[in-house]
């Protein structure tokens, strides 16, 4: 079995662990991409080893580093929380309980934009920088971060994804990865489709926007 030297050496950072601190930066960026514009408050809930170490790896300055858009090499990351406060972003940490299956670098991460959108997503820091986001808005996902991936929330209809995939494939975007999940048939779902093609995205988005189904469309590119 081979290995990439990315994946031995680990990703260009700053602080002292690439899961505590280049993976949280990450989770972080994923959180605000869930709202328009800057966000205005964060509930950020630690679970696991993240809750044990996280003050001496940094994690709590990387997860805020993250939400304000900073890559995980930005040398401001020390000063992240002092950054947030010049940018009105509030943020609260506490030590939650995601059960002793879920991974132990997860976090819960509750972010509020400044006109009021809300959206709670939880997700891990699964090693070497890499994260995995398991939910949003109690929907379940699997979201890697490391392409583009429109998060599409949406009403359950009949013709939607091929609606999607139409868009999609007009601008000649690969997809590596799309799951649809929901709570009742017909009712709100929510779609996570991971690209492994780069095309112009903003069109792409103004797209699938357009089908009526669809009520609101992200865009997390953080790779």
């Amino acid at each position: 079995m081979s290995d990439s030297a990315f994946n031995i050496i680990g990703p260009v950072m700053i602080g002292p662990s690439s899961s505590h601190t280049a993976g949280a930066v990450r989770l972080g960026l994923i959180a605000r991409s869930l709202v328009e514009g800057e966000p205005a408050l964060a509930k950020i809930g630690l679970h696991g080893s993240f809750a044990a170490t996280g003050d001496g790896h940094g994690t709590k300055l990387a997860l805020v580093s993250g939400l304000l858009g900073l890559a995980p090499d930005d040398d401001r990351l020390a000063q992240s929380h002092a950054l947030a406060q010049s940018r009105q972003l509030d943020f609260t940490f506490e030590t939650i309980d995601l059960g002793e299956d879920y991974h132990p670098n997860g976090v819960s991460i509750e972010i509020h934009s400044r006109d009021g959108e809300k959206h709670l997503m939880l997700g891990a820091s699964i090693g070497g920088g890499a994260v995995k986001i398991t939910t949003i808005d109690r929907f379940e996902t699997h979201i890697l971060g490391d392409s583009p991936t429109f998060i599409l929330w949406h009403q359950d209809r009949i013709g939607y994804l091929a609606a999607v995939t139409a868009v999609l494939a007009k601008a000649e975007a690969n997809i590596a990865r799309i799951i649809t999940s929901r709570h009742t048939r017909g009712q709100q779902a929510l779609t996570t489709i991971e690209l492994d093609s780069y095309p112009d995205l903003a069109p792409v988005t103004l797209n699938l926007n357009a089908i009526a189904q669809t009520q609101r469309v992200r865009l997390t590119n953080i790779a």
